[in-house]
């Protein structure tokens, strides 16, 4: 199940090795579906494949590999029979504010807004200092929320896990100079901007108009990337987005309608029941019995 603490406050912290892969999978799905969202990922011991970006990456143990919201994924990873991998998964639009001094805030656009190679054979000095702190971040977001301080201690650890990741970056990542092909360009594109209007936009022709190419065109450029339609990345994306909203049971599915501009609930109804086989409600209930996992 997704950590509550990445709907209340924006972080969350995963411990976890081969008796829990459906946590990872939770985790990337979350950061799959959403916008500027980050996870960054130290594997202490064994061995992960994933499959993103077009690409298969491989990472050894004392690999640090950042998982971006910018990135799609292709397929869940392959472990080895035994690792240890921690997961600090953050939303830059975070509801906790972190006001970072401007001259770092340009810094983190800068490393977040390029691709570098995964950090492999990190020293272990680096490693047992980065993990230091994100064990810090784990113990004050398990505290009871009435503790003293509890934000503002979680704020200052999450600063300090910052600078130390921008150093590391800094000292030790490899940029990918690349330029990516046209066709690749437009996906990318396409991704992004999906990504940015599915609440208001579930038409193919929209986004082949705002990418100055035919829907015919576009949906053959995402079939390559995406392994799917680009009709069905929309719908994948508009389905993530309705499970996430669907898995607090505070909000009526009558309001998860109106914010993903279906116009009324039978409507969101058919349009999610199509595509998952559940109606919003029996998801829910699903849910609750804990037959299934929320995003």
């Amino acid at each position: 199940m997704l950590d509550t603490h990445l709907r209340t406050i924006g972080i969350s912290v995963l411990y976890a090795n081969q008796k829990n892969t459906e946590e990872i999978n939770d985790i990337l799905n979350y950061v799959d579906s959403r916008i500027d969202t980050y996870s960054i990922c130290i594997l202490q011991k064994g061995s992960i494949s994933i499959h993103y970006d077009q690409e298969i990456h491989h990472f050894e143990e004392n690999s640090v590999f950042i998982v971006s919201s910018f990135i799609p994924f292709n397929s869940s990873p392959v472990y080895s029979e035994t690792f240890d991998l921690v997961m600090l998964t953050f939303a830059s639009n975070m509801p906790i504010p972190l006001e970072f001094s401007n001259e770092f805030t340009q810094l983190i656009t800068y490393y977040f807004g390029r691709k570098f190679y995964p950090i492999k054979n990190l020293p272990p000095e680096e490693l047992v200092r980065m993990k230091a702190v994100i064990d810090l971040i784990h113990t004050y977001l398990d505290l009871d929320d009435q503790y003293a301080y509890r934000i503002d201690s979680i704020q200052a650890l999450f600063k300090v896990f910052f600078y130390e990741l921008v150093r590391i970056v800094s000292r030790y990542a490899q940029l990918i100079d690349e330029k990516p092909t046209v066709k690749k360009k437009l996906f990318m594109d396409f991704f992004l901007l999906v990504k940015q209007e599915f609440k208001v936009h579930r038409d193919l022709p929209f986004y082949s108009d705002q990418l100055f190419v035919t829907a015919k065109y576009l949906s053959e450029v995402v079939k390559v990337y995406y392994g799917a339609s680009a009709k069905k990345l929309i719908e994948d994306i508009v389905i993530h987005e309705s499970k996430y909203l669907l898995a607090d049971q505070t909000i009526p599915i009558f309001e998860i309608a109106s914010t993903l501009n279906f116009n009324d609930q039978s409507m969101f109804g058919k349009y999610f029941k199509n595509a998952t086989g559940l109606s919003p409600k029996a998801y829910r209930d699903e849910l609750e019995k804990k037959i299934i996992k929320p995003i």
